[in-house]
């Protein structure tokens, strides 16, 4: 399958999936972020990790960004294989991820590297959980129960670790325009740009990316 997102530029954030990259693309439109950095749509964690382990191991890197869903399993095994990643490398991490967003400062040998997890460097979860926090407060708690309700019936059939994903596309599909994917919706407002954590992450792709 062929991939929307693909880059070669020195300064480059690597993201499981068009979707992040749609959703970062959105934000930092929202932001006027200047575009000093490529993105790349891996297709998955794992290749994403192999992809940033083979940049290491070159020479024409400033900056690699990476944004992974704190999944499969969890928040805490995803921190831990980046760990390990780093430590092949001999680059030290500290025990836990920052909560505005891990960077590691440049070295003699390795460039700038920087860690969001999706949704908030803190829980489990995905892009999903990060989309949700912008959505209006009310009306996806009731997007929530709906899906539950739609559980309680028999009438899904999505995995457990996909209910967030069911949850914030059912709270689409009641906007104007239904429907919309996630990077749009943020363009559109239909998801706030300006909630807290989405500022947050903006501020972290300008400490990695901008202040470089």
């Amino acid at each position: 399958m062929s991939k929307t997102f693909v880059s070669i530029a020195p300064k480059i954030l690597l993201t499981e999936g068009d979707n992040d990259c749609h959703v970062i693309a959105a934000l930092c439109k929202h932001y006027k972020l200047p575009e000093s950095f490529g993105l790349d749509a891996c297709g998955s964690d794992d290749k994403v990790f192999k992809k940033l382990g083979a940049l290491l191991n070159t020479e024409n890197k400033e900056v690699i960004g990476v944004v992974l869903d704190a999944d499969n399993p969890n928040f805490a095994a995803k921190w831990h294989k980046f760990q390990t990643t780093m430590d092949k490398v001999g680059i030290h991490c500290d025990d836990q991820p920052n909560p505005h967003g891990t960077i590691i400062p440049v070295t003699d040998i390795y460039p700038k590297i920087g860690l969001w997890l999706m949704p908030d460097n803190r829980v489990d979860g995905m892009l999903e959980d990060f989309c949700m926090t912008m959505a209006e407060p009310g009306a996806i708690d009731f997007s929530q129960e709906c899906v539950s309700t739609a559980q309680e019936k028999g009438h899904t059939s999505f995995i457990a670790n996909h209910h967030s994903k069911a949850v914030v596309h059912t709270y689409l599909a009641w906007q104007n325009e239904p429907g919309r994917p996630l990077g749009q919706a943020i363009t559109a407002k239909v998801l706030d740009p300006q909630h807290p954590l989405a500022k947050t992450f903006a501020d972290w792709l300008i400490r990695l990316f901008a202040d470089t």
